[in-house]
């Protein structure tokens, strides 16, 4: 980070009570924990004009005062996307090709032949067309998989998407998807937004993806959904609360495949970060107009 020297005085903090005392004289603050709230839970800096976060995510920044201020919100957009994209593919392929109980009758030394399913022809239901969905839909596309792209409003002719589908479409949508990803982002608006109704409406032996943010589902209506044989599999990347708890039920469940919340960890990410916000820090102190602003009244309700 020492290239940010050239640019501007920077204070690197290692503790959130530091960070609120430095932010009274910042500027601009960059956010490399993704999931510190500090500036979310504290009144704002009276001096700040600029935020940029490490990671695609939002939530942890905006609230109603960050919306309605002048503060400029920047997110990592273009590093970790398709990292997300990738991981999504090998789950899907994972649960077509049962690679989990191939694995399983290794170590077991079993002999044990069974037919898998094609991946290529299967149909999901993508809730969430932002960045990372459209990686997710591109790749899942160009393997032969039919994606249909969920969003707040319906788009007839969307020019990335083709036809993007309204949230309110979900109860038609669902029953007809072999599998659901979700990769929306947390807001209030987005707070569970798969609950007990739509897990009911999913098609009977589908699989449910999350890489989005634990706080999007409804975690005890999932696990109904699995114990009662509705949902074929859970592939969750992200969680309510992390780390996940070691007596939550999710972590013994054949039927769910835990992962920490690293489906963005590309090696190398954090060079290219960095090297990101070199770049909007420089434009920054020129008055060049940043990259990757993030529209804060579309995300925050």
């Amino acid at each position: 980070m020492s290239e940010a020297d050239n640019f501007a005085d920077v204070v690197i903090t290692q503790s959130a009570d530091e960070a609120i005392r430095e932010l009274q004289d910042a500027e601009g603050f960059l956010l490399w924990d993704i999931f510190n709230p500090v500036i979310r839970n504290n009144p704002l800096p009276p001096k700040l004009e600029w935020i940029h976060i490490a990671g695609v995510g939002v939530d942890a920044v905006l609230s109603s005062d960050i919306a309605s201020s002048e503060i400029v919100v920047t997110n990592t957009r273009g590093v970790f996307e398709y990292p997300i994209a990738e991981y999504v593919l090998g789950l899907l392929l994972m649960v077509a090709k049962d690679f989990r109980n191939t694995i399983k009758f290794q170590h077991a030394k079993e002999w044990k032949r069974r037919e898998a399913f094609l991946l290529r022809g299967q149909t999901v239901v993508l809730i969430g067309p932002g960045a990372i969905g459209l990686e997710i839909f591109n790749l899942l596309n160009a393997v032969g998989v039919n994606v249909i792209a969920v969003g707040r409003r319906q788009a007839m002719n969307d020019p990335l998407f083709g036809r993007r589908h309204s949230m309110e479409e979900l109860e038609y949508l669902l029953p007809e998807a072999d599998a659901v990803i979700l990769s929306l982002p947390l807001t209030s608006e987005t707070a569970k937004v798969m609950n007990t109704t739509r897990f009911s409406q999913m098609k009977p032996g589908s699989s449910f993806v999350n890489i989005g943010r634990g706080g999007l589902v409804d975690e005890d209506a999932l696990l109904d959904a699995l114990k009662d044989g509705r949902i074929r599999s859970a592939l969750l990347d992200v969680f309510a609360v992390e780390p996940l708890p070691k007596g939550h039920p999710f972590w013994s469940m054949d039927q769910v495949f835990v992962s920490p919340h690293m489906s963005a960890d590309l090696h190398g990410w954090r060079v290219h970060v960095v090297a990101r916000f070199i770049e909007n820090l420089e434009r920054w102190v020129t008055g060049k107009p940043l990259e990757n602003v993030v529209d804060k009244t579309s995300r925050f309700s």
